[in-house]
């Protein structure tokens, strides 16, 4: 053995030591996987005692040596350093760890398919995608996507209601069997994100649009109801006495929110509910004189009744200030207010500290705190002016928050319930620590549901600090996966570090052979608009490193789908997770020849 194949050893030999030490430290928390995930535990344990010190000097060397750098070993640590030492050492009889390569692969398959459902025929990468609204949730719809090359619905349990999320995946899945496909469907439950609310308001101005084609052009009326009291929807409310002696042909008159002479006829329904038309999209707003009319003759005048008020949004551009409080008010009515139902919470943030809102569409810092709050000052925004309405998630990154787990929700329950019911598992969303996970997890056991899958969303700066501890949790279940959630988790932790972070988080999946699936405006301006960036393009490209690429909502989604499915057949010839595979090129040598 050469020197430099010594020294080479050596510092094999010292990582073979930290992998086992780590294996030994966590030995209570490698009991406690399911021996499903017995072998997945314990080379998660080696993993964290490889990363434990920088080894890319050794790293360079074994290269150098044309051996494995331990590189690509996250799946089978302990493996691949035995295999090592073996060659270093000259030993001809190599005593393998159990866990190999193939048996990693194996593992991580098996996990994959236990929890979004077969194999997809055309490659082995899975799409999952964002459901709309329920009425938006049609046959048509559900069968493009599919047929496109969506494997996996994803219902988002803070919007709508179980009623509609039945009607979705309803429609999802049969037209999934229809094609042949399983249609796996999870529900993300709301989770305990952060919001700010705007408690000052304003009245609405109601805009009751015509029914158009997809060319633009005007297939029905605007159809409206008179009533004597607003509810909800495309609904009037004119003077109660008007109803009754309304009749067919009669003629309702007045100027709408925009300055524009408008009126509506009058169909029928006779009672509380009056039906009416027009030929125009109407701008309603609470007092418009309103004036009635049968023929030439004027039956009446009045207005319209009271509309719903909303909370008044925000105009933000750098430089503005805002107080941050529990009330949502101020003394001075010129204040820009935003109220936060968490004052345990206020009172850990410090100035100097940042505040970013509607996921990072504001960035503020706190400038001083007051009695009555903290005054933050806007350094940037998506334009200038931005705005901000009610109900928007706000971030804490340079805080250091305590977050009281308290279990589940009514708001989780719901669309928990409605899951274990008719769904095949759900997304936990903002993970902070090992007990989020069993929370939910104990939930599923408590219902009896075998096979119900669980997604842990990795969102958070808890999620990083505590994120060994959450995936021991993780191995306690079955089947489980991970998604990178990278839209709120740049906001916590910055743009400049999303990229980091996101590939030592395809990492720790491996170490653990738990399918990842890579999240957030991937081909987003494809889905919007059809026609995708150059740099979207790349991050697709890149997303097949993942078990499963999620995209978002769009009314170009299909062919979106379309191309992602398409991006990934043609990497996949070239790349499998991490690990370059070389086909034939498909550039240079082909000309050359």
């Amino acid at each position: 053995m050469t020197d430099p194949e010594a020294n080479l050893l050596d510092q094999v030999l010292a990582v073979k030591s930290l992998i086992d030490a780590e294996e030994a430290r966590n030995r209570s928390r490698l009991e406690a996987a399911l021996p499903k995930h017995q072998l997945s535990a314990r080379n998660l344990a080696h993993y964290l005692g490889l990363r434990r010190r920088d080894i890319r000097r050794l790293q360079l060397g074994l290269a150098a040596a044309g051996l494995s750098s331990l590189g690509r070993s996250e799946g089978h640590v302990r493996d691949t350093v035995l295999r090592v030492c073996a060659w270093l050492s000259g030993e001809k009889e190599l005593v393998p760890d159990p866990l190999d390569r193939s048996r990693a692969e194996r593992l991580l398959h098996e996990n994959t398919y236990a929890l979004l459902g077969p194999r997809p025929a055309e490659r082995h990468v899975f799409i999952m995608v964002t459901a709309p609204d329920a009425e938006q949730v049609t046959p048509t719809w559900a069968t493009e996507v599919i047929r496109a090359g969506a494997d996996v619905l994803r219902i988002n349990g803070a919007h709508e209601s179980p009623t509609e999320w039945a009607t979705i995946a309803a429609t999802f899945k049969a037209c999934a069997a229809a094609q042949g496909k399983r249609g796996c469907i999870f529900v993300d439950l709301p989770g305990p994100k952060l919001r700010t609310e705007i408690r000052t308001l304003e009245d609405v101005v109601l805009h009751l649009p015509r029914r158009k084609d997809h060319e633009g052009r005007t297939v029905a009326p605007t159809e409206v109801r008179l009533v004597d009291e607003y509810h909800d929807g495309p609904e009037v409310p004119v003077p109660a006495g008007w109803l009754a002696a309304l009749k067919a042909g009669d003629t309702i008159t007045f100027t709408d929110a925009a300055g524009r002479p408008r009126e509506l006829t009058v169909r029928g329904g006779w009672g509380d509910v009056v039906r009416a038309e027009c030929d125009r999209s109407l701008y309603l707003r609470s007092g418009l004189p309103l004036e009635w009319r049968r023929g030439d003759s004027v039956q009446g005048t009045g207005e319209i009744g009271m509309l719903p008020r909303q909370p008044r949004a925000l105009e933000l551009s750098p430089g503005d200030t805002f107080l941050l409080n529990a009330s949502g008010e101020s003394p001075d009515p010129s204040d820009n207010v935003l109220a936060f139902p968490e004052p345990a919470l206020l009172e850990q943030v410090e100035p100097g500290e940042r505040v970013i809102l509607d996921d990072g569409k504001i960035v503020a810092v706190v400038h001083s705190r007051r009695p009555d709050g903290l005054v933050c000052t806007v350094q940037r925004t998506v334009k200038s002016p931005t705005r901000l309405r009610s109900g928007k998630g706000v971030a804490f990154p340079d805080s250091t928050l305590s977050l009281r787990t308290v279990g589940v929700s009514p708001q989780d329950e719901a669309a928990l319930t409605f899951a274990l019911e008719q769904a095949d598992g759900v997304g936990v969303s903002f993970v902070n620590a090992p007990r989020d996970v069993a929370v939910i997890g104990e939930r599923i056991n408590t219902a009896g549901k075998s096979n119900f899958g669980m997604i842990l969303k990795l969102e958070t700066r808890g999620v990083l600090r505590n994120l060994p501890g959450i995936l021991f949790e993780a191995l306690k279940y079955h089947p489980v996966g991970l998604m990178i959630a990278r839209g709120d988790l740049a906001v916590e932790l910055s743009f400049e570090r999303l990229a980091e972070i996101q590939e030592e988080l395809l990492c720790f999946g491996e170490a653990c052979h738990l399918p990842v699936i890579w999240a957030t405006q991937v081909l987003d301006s494809a889905a919007q608009t059809g026609v995708p960036t150059r740099a979207e393009v790349t991050d697709a490209a890149m997303a097949m490193r993942a078990e499963c690429v999620m995209l978002g909502k769009g009314p170009h989604i299909a062919s979106a789908t379309r191309m992602l499915a398409d991006i990934i057949q043609k990497m996949e010839a070239h790349q499998f997770k991490r690990r370059s595979m070389m086909r034939p090129l498909a550039v240079a040598l082909r000309h050359a020849m």
